[in-house]
């Protein structure tokens, strides 16, 4: 009998000494705890790292704020540009190290080494045995990034203006902050964990789930946080020229504006010298197209939603699939 078998056996009869997790939840913590302990402890490492370098950022903040001489953009990237492109870049390798390491071979490695078989052949049932994995994959990713997120996000937002000159809607910092990091996790994992049901390879599954989310990155990279809010809008007098940015504000579009409403290019009126000229021309305003500051948490937790409802479906497809079909 195997050993996953053996855990399990004793576990049923009430051997085990006094834990906090009993029977097939242990047995399934046991199988998977050198991955399960490594995402935590990463975990707890990032977070240490990430408040350390929150409390560095908040000093040098009410140091530089005062001080009108210093262009604060550009001090502020000198200081901590690196350490935000490294932790955005950590932040973006979450979700991959939990499809690759921790998804694909979840279901995977059983099917490679017959332990599902084993496990089986007790009184456990398919459907429970694949739901207690599910569920603690599930519940240490949901809490690793998570952790990682609530950081990461404690630590941008007192400098939002400053990291990349302020433009939250970059792929780095839209995908990073937030509720997003979670529902990638949640998704990567997904399909992960399905892909290694179908393939029944771990190294295949795990080649083909990193393709995915390499795929995913490029598919949604400066597109996403367009798709989930309206733009607002300024209009200026052609006297006037282009509206000013609001503060906190990132620009979507600029548009010219003529006598009936109709939208033309930015450059339709951009060599003429002249008010007068561009009116000439039928130009009468100047449109600038922005996104608030205000809208982002409605634009994460939207993109979010619809990625966390894929990332459910996807397990629960993966759940329908195992327990009615020989593993």
């Amino acid at each position: 009998m195997s050993t996953a078998a053996e855990e399990l056996h004793g576990a049923q009869a009430g051997k085990q000494p006094p834990r906090i997790l009993r029977g097939l939840p242990w047995l399934v913590w046991r199988q998977h705890r050198a991955a399960f302990v490594a995402c935590l402890l990463l975990t707890a490492a990032g977070c240490v790292h990430m408040l350390w370098q929150r409390h560095s950022t908040l000093g040098w903040l009410d140091r530089a704020r005062p001080n009108s001489a210093v262009d604060l953009v550009e001090a502020f990237g000198q200081t901590y540009g690196e350490a935000f492109r490294n932790a955005s870049w950590l932040m973006s390798l979450l979700p991959v190290i939990a499809a690759v390491l921790l998804g694909a071979p979840l279901i995977a490695g059983d099917r490679e080494r017959g332990t599902v078989q084993l496990v089986t052949t007790q009184s456990v049932t398919r459907g429970r045995w694949l739901a207690v994995k599910l569920g603690m994959a599930v519940l240490v990713t949901a809490v690793c990034a998570a952790a990682l997120s609530a950081v990461f996000t404690s630590w941008w937002e007192p400098a939002h203006d400053l990291v990349n000159a302020g433009a939250w809607d970059s792929d780095d910092v839209f995908f990073s902050t937030g509720p997003v990091p979670v529902a990638h996790a949640l998704l990567y994992l997904a399909v992960g964990v399905a892909t290694g049901l179908f393939v029944r390879r771990t190294l295949p599954a795990m080649g083909l789930t990193l393709g995915f989310a390499f795929a995913w990155t490029i598919v949604l990279s400066g597109f996403v946080p367009r798709g989930f809010a309206k733009p607002r809008v300024l209009d200026n007098p052609v006297e006037q020229g282009q509206p000013a940015l609001p503060e906190g504000a990132v620009r979507h579009d600029n548009w010219t504006v003529d006598a009936h409403g109709g939208l033309h290019g930015f450059g339709t009126c951009f060599n003429e010298r002249t008010p007068a000229e561009c009116r000439a021309k039928g130009i009468v305003a100047e449109r600038l197209e922005y996104f608030g500051y205000d809208q982002m948490p409605g634009m994460q937790w939207t993109y979010a939603a619809l990625v966390l409802a894929a990332a459910l479906a996807i397990l629960a497809l993966t759940l329908w699939w195992g327990r009615r079909r020989p593993l």
